[in-house]
């Protein structure tokens, strides 16, 4: 073959397959530089707010939210977020369960802690030393000024001013009634709504790596990768053969 013929055949496909890589060049360096200096940004840490993206990895919003009213201000829990009213006022690593007023406090709980808040929704203290791991529920009983906390096969009472606990069992906790939040403040909520384990450093490198895109997302991103490998052997082919005449 003839070099010109070769030398046009290469150009012939070397604009061609550009113009289809193009897109996935972008993307893949884009996602990349952000990436890099995704620490930087603050992003490794930045839990993701877009609804839409939620979405996408299948967390949707809740539709109802539901909590407890102390004071005409409704605690809410929305899994491991925990709000008053509207405001956001703790996380946990875990999801929330329970809300309870105690004693002009109000007591919040996750498997791994017990936060202390005023009623007007200040930290006051919170308790990481639990007498066992993975603290199911906590809740008041009858005629007792201690916290009740149930463990999956054991009882203790906790004095909130000592932070001394007792062993106990077969004790009966009482609910507090809960209260559907209005249509308003459900939008709020929504729109605050995060999945803390879901930053944008592990967005934008899902988009790197093509699994946002779904189940053919990898070959996708693989196939931008042999456009560019493509690109890069055919420049420098037409270069030898031009330089070689």
């Amino acid at each position: 073959m003839k070099r010109a013929t070769v030398i046009r055949t290469l150009w012939h496909w070397h604009r061609r397959i550009g113009l289809l890589a193009c897109f996935l060049i972008v993307i893949l360096s884009v996602t990349g530089i952000l990436a890099n200096h995704s620490s930087q940004l603050g992003w490794d840490r930045m839990p993701i707010s877009s609804q839409w993206i939620l979405d996408s990895y299948g967390f949707p919003a809740p539709e109802i939210y539901e909590g407890i009213s102390v004071e005409d201000r409704l605690w809410v829990v929305a899994d491991k977020q925990l709000f008053l009213d509207d405001e956001l006022i703790s996380t946990c690593h875990t999801s929330w369960h329970s809300i309870n007023p105690l004693n002009g406090i109000v007591v919040a709980s996750c498997p791994s802690k017990i936060e202390l808040f005023t009623t007007g929704g200040e930290r006051i203290e919170a308790i990481n030393a639990l007498p066992e791991s993975k603290l199911i529920k906590s809740g008041l009983i009858k005629n007792d000024d201690r916290l009740l906390l149930q463990f999956a096969a054991s009882q203790y009472l906790l004095n909130l001013d000592s932070l001394e606990v007792e062993a106990v069992s077969g004790h009966k906790m009482l609910t507090e009634p809960v209260q559907r939040a209005s249509a308003e403040l459900t939008q709020s909520l929504q729109n605050q709504f995060r999945v803390h384990d879901l930053t944008w450093e592990r967005f934008v490198l899902d988009v790197h790596a093509g699994r946002w895109f779904g189940g053919w997302g990898w070959l996708l991103m693989d196939l931008g990768a042999i456009f560019m490998l493509t690109l890069g052997l055919s420049g420098l082919a037409m270069y030898i053969i031009r330089r070689t005449r």
